[in-house]
């Protein structure tokens, strides 16, 4: 009698034991499934995210990388506009130094050596950040020392015109400075032609290298 009522107190319990271990794997099985579709979609929306960031940053790339070939090539434009400019001056001084007899024999050299230093000077400055950091050096150097003989010829002048002197009588009086910049310069001047053709050089190489790319 005693052993049939533990008997079935224990088959009470053991299927009990059975049902609460299968409801609890139903339980498991369906939390894990609908914490799986929660992490996917979690996921989904992360890499969305993303790759919707990574497509604006590739966007922004692209403009900037647009934009800087734009600046770049405005930029290399006038350089090359720069340069055209200085060739012709230096064209000109040669023309006017060398190959003009009538220069020296009417004692034109100073003038003719201002005027180019005039041309250079004006280009240069209007035009500096197009031009190398070895020709500006060269000119920043030509330019201090062409300073004094520069304000020497304008003071002549100056004073010939309050005496009363003509327009052209009063040019004449800086004609002295004028050699006088000439001779103290004109290796400075030299060097910086040098330059110019040392750069024109090199954008010669680049525009060669842009055609064959």
């Amino acid at each position: 009698m005693l052993w049939d009522v533990v008997g079935s107190v224990m088959a009470s319990i053991g299927g009990a034991a059975v049902i609460v271990g299968a409801f609890a794997h139903f339980l498991g099985t369906i939390w894990t499934e609908r914490i799986s579709r929660l992490s996917a979609a979690r996921l989904d929306q992360e890499m969305e995210a993303l790759r919707h960031k990574y497509e604006l940053l590739i966007k922004d790339r692209d403009d900037f990388s647009s934009m800087t070939a734009q600046v770049y090539q405005k930029y290399f434009q006038k350089r090359i506009q720069t340069y055209v400019r200085l060739l012709s001056i230096k064209n000109k001084y040669v023309s006017g130094m060398k190959e003009d007899f009538l220069t020296k024999e009417l004692e034109k050299v100073g003038d003719v050596y201002f005027e180019t230093y005039q041309s250079i000077r004006g280009e240069i400055i209007t035009n500096q950040i197009y031009v190398s950091s070895e020709l500006e050096a060269v000119f920043n150097e030509l330019r201090l020392k062409a300073a004094p003989f520069v304000n020497e010829a304008d003071m002549a002048e100056g004073y010939a015109m309050g005496a009363g002197l003509s327009d052209e009588e009063a040019a004449e009086q800086r004609t002295k400075h004028h050699d006088d910049l000439a001779n103290e310069t004109w290796q400075i001047m030299d060097r910086l032609f040098e330059q110019v053709d040392k750069d024109v050089s090199r954008l010669r190489a680049r525009i060669d290298i842009d055609r064959s790319a």
